[in-house]
């Protein structure tokens, strides 16, 4: 019964124009909500705890959110690196600390 659901909000949710990705997921989470004892927290839970493992695919986003946010206000880029210089700038490659010879 829950397989027969999960494939017919599937296709329900395909044929009303929706893109893939997002009727896969409302299907599934739709699923779990009316035949599984799990609560919309726990869901959410585990999506937050599922992102955070992968901090490339966090990349994407934060990157795109960096470029909507200081375009627009006219941040220059430049001023978002001077305080990383300003602060560890001074350290060179070379005075990282070694092993000493044995």
């Amino acid at each position: 019964m829950t397989t027969a659901a999960l494939f017919i909000l599937l296709l329900l949710f395909l044929l009303t124009g929706m893109p893939i990705a997002f009727a896969l997921g409302l299907s599934s989470v739709t699923t779990i909500l009316l035949f599984s004892n799990d609560s919309l927290a726990s869901i959410a839970l585990k999506l937050i705890e599922s992102q955070s493992e992968h901090y490339t695919l966090l990349a994407i986003p934060f990157s795109s959110f960096h470029r909507l946010f200081c375009r627009p206000e006219g941040v220059p880029t430049a001023s978002l690196i001077l305080p990383s210089t300003a602060s560890a700038g001074f350290v060179a490659a070379w005075q990282w600390p070694r092993s000493s010879p044995a």
